[in-house]
């Protein structure tokens, strides 16, 4: 591609990566778009987390949520029918084996209370990463209604999402930040 603009969208339709033509207002354009406004969140996180480039323990997370962002490239070619290039089915393991851990680290009663969102600041950005994937999540599930979308991009989806949220405990844990509990 010798330019960004091509003007084939001009009059309201675009191509998946396999050549098909759709309106711009179809679901597999909602979904790609708010894969993109994920990804985006996930860069403000990493943005968040190079504030604190002494402290090492904020590196492996770091690097998990960059290698995240580039799963969800892969993520997006799958879903705009890339022939080649597809999610890591493994990623999925890696999440659970972090999630494990984090939770490890925060000890037998940390998902015993609900939290109001944010607490600190990398926090509060987590929460709205962990939001926008949760409606990724509810979107690609309509998607699936429409075209057939492989289960591992559900698990995935859906397992980010649960890091997120123990990543943003574990990280107010580490900053000692205390949580602000739900009131009934």
């Amino acid at each position: 591609m010798k330019k960004l603009y091509t003007k084939t969208g001009d009059q309201g339709e675009t191509a998946l990566i396999n050549g098909e033509h759709l309106p711009k207002n179809s679901l597999i354009f909602d979904v790609l778009g708010t894969l993109d406004e994920f990804n985006a969140s996930l860069g403000l996180v990493v943005l968040q987390f190079n504030q604190f480039p002494s402290l090492d323990l904020f590196l492996r997370e770091k690097t998990i949520l960059l290698d995240l962002q580039n799963e969800l490239f892969k993520l997006g070619a799958e879903i705009a029918v890339s022939p080649e290039v597809k999610l890591n089915e493994n990623f999925v393991n890696k999440l659970e084996t972090e999630m494990d851990f984090l939770q490890d680290e925060l000890g037998a009663d940390w998902h015993n209370k609900f939290v109001l969102p944010g607490g600190s600041e990398i926090s509060a950005f987590l929460d709205l990463a962990r939001t926008i994937c949760r409606r990724l999540e509810r979107r690609l599930v309509a998607l699936d209604n429409e075209r057939d979308i492989r289960e591992v991009v559900l698990q995935f989806v859906n397992r980010t999402s649960d890091y997120l949220y123990v990543l943003r405990v574990w990280v107010n844990k580490e900053l000692q930040i205390k949580e602000v509990e739900f009131q009934v």
